[in-house]
């Protein structure tokens, strides 16, 4: 058992968050994110799949980002291998490393803690941490706590926000020589 540092709940070892009061037991970094205007987007083309050349090389192998459906802003994720999705509100314990409220996440149904995305060494996974609105991928309901496989272009649904997976994945056995 591990105990929680806020409220001093016992939870099962493994568990990424407090039943009791949602904090978060397993500790990670921020990651900032960034806003590209709607105007450098279509300048730069439709969505087709990128190529690992139009990519700066990362550690991980992988450049990731989502498009906000709504609004065609991309939100970077870089430079881990997890990310957790949803929103931001005054006087929270437990905050997400990706804050959607700058996109309406509230009024569109987005939990505090929705969507995790990992990357591994072989593919991108979406989990649905139990959200109160649910998580679809390309439509299909995803079973909460399930990773579950996302592509390159693939949309994700958290609550009724629309984002689209933008990805140039290599498998590290891809990178090798």
């Amino acid at each position: 058992m591990i105990e929680c540092p806020s409220c001093r709940h016992q939870e099962f070892v493994g568990a990424v968050y407090c039943s009791e009061c949602g904090t978060r037991l397993v500790r990670g970094t921020s990651v900032p994110t960034i806003q590209i205007s709607r105007e450098v987007i279509e300048h730069q083309g439709s969505a087709t799949k990128p190529t690992t050349q139009d990519y700066p090389e990362l550690a991980s192998g992988a450049v990731l980002g989502l498009r906000v459906v709504s609004s065609g802003q991309i939100v970077s994720l870089v430079g881990r291998d997890n990310f957790t999705l949803g929103r931001v509100i005054a006087g929270q314990a437990v905050i997400p490393d990706v804050d959607l409220e700058p996109y309406e996440a509230h009024d569109r149904g987005v939990s505090r803690m929705h969507a995790e995305i990992r990357l591994d060494p072989d593919s991108i996974r979406i989990i649905d941490l139990e959200s109160a609105n649910g998580t679809l991928l390309n439509g299909k309901r995803l079973e909460p706590q399930v990773p579950t496989p996302i592509h390159h272009g693939d949309f994700i649904q958290l609550g009724s926000m629309s984002l689209q997976l933008i990805s140039s994945f290599r498998t590290m056995n891809e990178g090798a020589p």
